[in-house]
């Protein structure tokens, strides 16, 4: 298997963000994702759990703690709209049911490093 330096790393997450910036900037014309509606948040939070997937895929074996942070962020992303939506008294299952997958990718990483360690 081929390794990936980090700069090669860093190349990757930075072209992922700017992909989901743009689709943001030219779909919605806003680069916020905590002011879009909530069909237009789930494409877009849709499409970030597609991006951070591949990165995790491509950065857990050579830079687990990056793919952690890269994981983390996206969990971070959907619980704070997730405690915005209920807050305002919005429907938060569809939200809910994708949180789980960074949920999942975070347990797979935690035992991946376990069985590493």
């Amino acid at each position: 298997m081929r390794t990936i330096s980090r700069q090669t790393s860093y190349l990757i997450l930075t072209a992922s963000g700017a992909v989901i910036l743009a689709f943001l900037r030219f779909s919605y014309h806003r680069f916020n994702p905590f002011h879009l509606a909530g069909k237009q948040f789930l494409g877009f939070y849709s499409l970030l759990l597609l991006f951070t997937l591949g990165n995790v895929l491509l950065l857990r074996r050579q830079y687990p703690r990056m793919a952690g942070a890269v994981n983390g962020f996206c969990l971070l992303l959907g619980i704070a709209r997730l405690i915005q939506g209920m807050y305002h008294h919005k429907p938060v299952g569809y939200l809910m049911l994708l949180l789980m997958f960074p949920v999942i990718i975070a347990f797979s990483l935690k035992s991946a490093s376990d069985t590493a360690a």
